[in-house]
């Protein structure tokens, strides 16, 4: 028998959840109002919907701390819809007991904060992979964080918001950040060093020399297969009778197809929607079916039961990293995170590689609309530019389309380390028009290696004048 659903409208704001998370937390005013014997407090506004005037934002933390024992709140600054003082009031209201819970929200932030500062180191070296940078140089004292980075100095910036904290994390945990980084990095080969240092008279400031090496995507992305997708995809026949199922989790609706999540029979859906478990299953609307989980960490579920592929989120998000952990193990999800961040990273730089060669193919077949067999470019850190100093047909379309199709990261990174896998694929797939293709580097400085690169395409309409009827 499905449990009862309850939704909590607080000022306007919609949460679903189960009587069975409210009245977990009994000493509270929802898990006293919700036990059976309370019935005559609550004031339904309509069937099993119950209204509160209360503030609809900060509820969210409270919901939260129904649906998992612990009491999180954001302390980001840039995020003011719910302040302390907020979330206090509303504390107070639901009768939660905050001499319990705030000793345990202060250790959860702390330990959030290293969380994030783990996950960000993580993003920092997939940054530096997908643009084909396999070296990482920090420096970390009490009042500085830098990374010394040829490629792009923004890269940095997902660290900087630690600069004050990240030297005590480090001086506490550099061994198990070590341990954790190598496991989760062991497909692209990731080492660590890590020197603690003190800066020459007469400050004697300690500090941290960090440098994380790892392998280059080049030839792992010629061989690479993704080590994720084993999802078994189920052609379903135009108008036939697939049942549609609704997933509700927390409030949020999201629809599939039954055979999408049996496709996935080791899981707790995929085993759910299993044909011979029908019987197990507990609607609680026609075909819609609620859990009472995160609704914003189920995207990332259910894009593996339509993909095959878990992507993990950034921790600037509303998602956290440890949050979808919590997530996939509930839904029984089995993943290796040193997989999907390697074959993701590795799968970011193929589209890099792929969409660079779509751009040129369709470049080259743009420069035939105006008859024009020689095109030089240049590339720079935003974009590829037509060299013509001379007015030429079609000039000024064809850059157009060069700054709409090779401005986006990672461009100039990846042509400059996949340049020669590029060229051999022009060529052959323009081999009718004897395509050749140059590519030429010139070094400017050695140091931050910046460079002027330059590309020559050329081809002959000979067979096409010849053979034109």
């Amino acid at each position: 028998m499905s449990e009862e659903k309850i939704i909590l409208n607080i000022g306007g704001i919609k949460y679903e959840t189960l009587r069975s998370t409210l009245t977990a937390q009994p000493v509270t005013l929802l898990g006293t109002m919700f036990r059976d014997r309370n019935e005559f407090i609550k004031n339904s506004v309509n069937g099993n919907e119950y209204f509160f005037d209360r503030n609809g934002k900060a509820f969210y933390y409270i919901m939260e701390f129904y649906r998992t024992g612990k009491l999180l709140w954001s302390t980001e600054i840039k995020e003011p819809q719910v302040t302390y003082q907020q979330l206090k009031e509303e504390l107070d209201y639901f009768q939660i007991n905050k001499l319990n819970i705030f000793s345990s929200l202060a250790s959860e932030t702390a330990t959030n904060t290293i969380d994030r500062f783990i996950s960000n180191f993580e993003q920092l070296i997939i940054s530096h992979y997908i643009n084909f940078d396999n070296q990482i140089f920090l420096t970390v004292s009490n009042n500085q964080l830098s990374v010394d980075n040829a490629y792009n100095n923004q890269l940095d910036s997902c660290l900087s918001q630690f600069k004050r904290c990240a030297f005590d994390i480090l001086n506490n945990m550099e061994k198990q950040i070590e341990k954790h980084l190598v496991e989760n990095f062991s497909e692209i080969e990731l080492k660590w060093s890590c020197q603690r240092k003190t800066s020459n008279y007469p400050y004697h400031i300690p500090f941290f020399d960090i440098v994380i090496t790892f392998s280059s995507p080049v030839e792992k992305l010629l061989k690479f297969k993704n080590s994720q997708a084993n999802i078994v995809f189920v052609q379903t026949p135009i108008n036939s009778p697939v049942e549609k199922i609704i997933l509700n989790v927390g409030g949020k609706k999201y629809e599939t197809f039954q055979s999408t999540l049996a496709a996935q029979p080791g899981t707790l859906l995929g085993a759910m929607f299993q044909d011979r478990n029908k019987c197990l299953r507990h609607p609680i609307n026609g075909n819609e079916y609620f859990f009472d989980r995160n609704s914003e960490a189920f995207y990332y579920i259910m894009e593996f039961y339509r993909t095959g592929k878990l992507t993990w989120p950034t921790e600037s998000g509303k998602v956290t990293c440890k949050q979808l952990e919590e997530e996939l193990d509930y839904f029984q999800i089995p993943f290796n995170k040193s997989t999907i961040l390697c074959s993701s990273a590795i799968e970011t730089v193929r589209n890099n590689v792929n969409k660079l060669i779509l751009g040129f193919e369709e470049l080259i077949i743009r420069c035939c609309n105006y008859l024009r067999n020689n095109i030089d470019l240049e590339i720079r850190r935003d974009g590829v530019y037509i060299i013509d100093n001379k007015p030429n047909n079609g000039q000024q379309d064809l850059q157009k389309f060069c700054l709409s199709k090779f401005t986006f990261s990672n461009a100039i990174s990846t042509l400059n380390s996949m340049e020669k896998l590029i060229g051999d694929h022009l060529v052959k797939q323009f081999s009718g028009l004897g395509l050749t293709w140059k590519f030429e580097r010139n070094q400017r400085n050695q140091q931050r290696n910046q460079c002027n690169t330059y590309i020559n395409i050329s081809f002959s309409f000979k067979n096409i004048y010849k053979t034109f009827k």
